[in-house]
């Protein structure tokens, strides 16, 4: 087994191998993608609603032939599946446990491209007892599609992101009814004409909602839901809690890297770089919940500038001393990528920022220098939304300018 590579990508969904499809065509093909999963592709691989594919290929594809697409796009690159990273190191070494044992690997240069998780039942704080039946989409999504299996007959959803009406149409193609769609907020956080597709499987979506009581000892039977002060008992054998999604941000949280304590996300320059200039991290693992095709464009272009770093590392062209410029932000924004901007290298004249805020917000988005105004813009901002603020010019950036500042006003 080959040890040592120019880049180990970590992760092989849309992000990861967009990154290496794109080193490829630069010339870097001593490349190694380490996948946790028995196959490689990430979440699409375990979704069949035709949403994927619009910017990868021009035309609509189920999520598993997407990433079947995207696989065959890296030809013969190696992928380590069932292989999970267990540590980083500093200069690009990376502590892998493998089906042979645990190994020590190197790299050039590494991309962090873990992805998301959804967020459980237990960090949502619905307390009670522990029965059967409580699962995720993602979890509803590998026994419908890959295992063949239809684990509930009449579920509830709590959640109302666009997975949670993924979930619904995996229910509707595993023939099963979801018994209700249960929103803690006034309105849906997927987009509104949604609500007409859960009108149609004949499923009622409860706003201002929340389960204050899950009946049921071996197995889920019933669930307790206030709405606007009003309890009520649903019928159901199931719970899927749906979005809440998260950074898979582990590793990060135990390494090395500088990392944002909240989200425990790295901190990444416009590049894409991490504090130690051997790591890089992309994709929703930074900024979840984006969609496949767009972390497929993110992982192109992050892909092109690691080959960038690699050949002008391998030509030893000089390197200027890192200047950082950090990013804050409001109170009302939940994240910015980037959150600093590298001012030593500077080939990069303009660069998009992608917000997320915690609560729905309507103002104006305003991206300041020291006093100079970036970015201003009226935006009508949603929780789960990417917002993307685009072509921010950083050529100006004035000399004093001791940080950016990004708020909604």
């Amino acid at each position: 087994m080959n040890l040592n590579y120019d880049v180990i990508i970590i992760g092989a969904g849309p992000t990861g191998l967009a990154a290496a499809q794109t080193l490829r065509r630069r010339g870097i093909h001593n490349i190694a993608i380490i996948e946790r999963e028995e196959h490689a592709g990430g979440v699409p691989r375990h979704c069949q609603h035709p949403t994927f594919g619009l910017l990868a290929f021009k035309r609509p594809m189920k999520g598993n032939k997407f990433a079947q697409a995207l696989i065959k796009r890296v030809g013969d690159t190696q992928i380590y599946t069932r292989s999970t990273v267990v540590s980083f190191q500093p200069n690009g070494i990376l502590t892998v446990s493998m089906s042979d044992g645990i190994v020590e690997m190197h790299a050039k240069r590494v991309l962090v491209a873990t992805g998301v998780r959804e967020t459980p039942r237990h960090p949502r704080l619905v307390t009670g007892l522990r029965p059967q039946g409580i699962l995720t989409a993602g979890a509803l999504q590998q026994f419908v599609y890959l295992k063949g299996k239809k684990p509930c007959r009449n579920p509830v959803i709590v959640g109302s992101e666009l997975v949670s009406f993924s979930a619904l149409w995996t229910l509707k193609n595993a023939g099963v009814k979801a018994q209700g769609m249960i929103e803690s907020g006034s309105r849906i956080l997927a987009y509104k004409p949604a609500v007409l597709f859960a009108k149609a499987m004949g499923t009622p979506v409860y706003l201002n909602s929340k389960i204050t009581q899950i009946g049921g000892l071996e197995r889920v039977e019933y669930v307790v839901v206030e709405t606007a002060g009003q309890s009520h008992k649903i019928m159901c054998d199931s719970i899927i809690f749906t979005g809440g999604f998260v950074g898979e941000n582990t590793l990060i949280r135990k390494s090395h890297l500088d990392f944002d304590a909240n989200t425990g996300k790295p901190v990444t320059d416009q590049y894409g770089h991490c504090s130690d200039i051997h790591y890089y991290a992309a994709g929703n693992m930074l900024h979840p919940a984006d969609m496949g095709d767009q972390c497929y464009q993110e992982g192109l272009i992050i892909g092109g500038h690691i080959a960038d770093d690699i050949l002008a590392h391998h030509h030893k062209l000089s390197i200027n001393n890192t200047v950082r410029l950090p990013v804050s932000i409001g109170s009302s924004i939940r994240f910015s990528v980037p959150a600093c901007i590298d001012l030593s290298v500077m080939n990069m004249d303009k660069t998009d920022f992608n917000i997320q805020v915690k609560h729905a917000i309507t103002g104006t988005v305003k991206v300041m220098a020291g006093d100079y105004i970036l970015y201003e813009k009226h935006h009508r901002c949603l929780p789960t939304r990417r917002i993307l603020l685009k072509g921010i010019d950083l050529t100006k950036i004035q000399p004093d300018a001791t940080e950016i500042r990004i708020t909604v006003v």
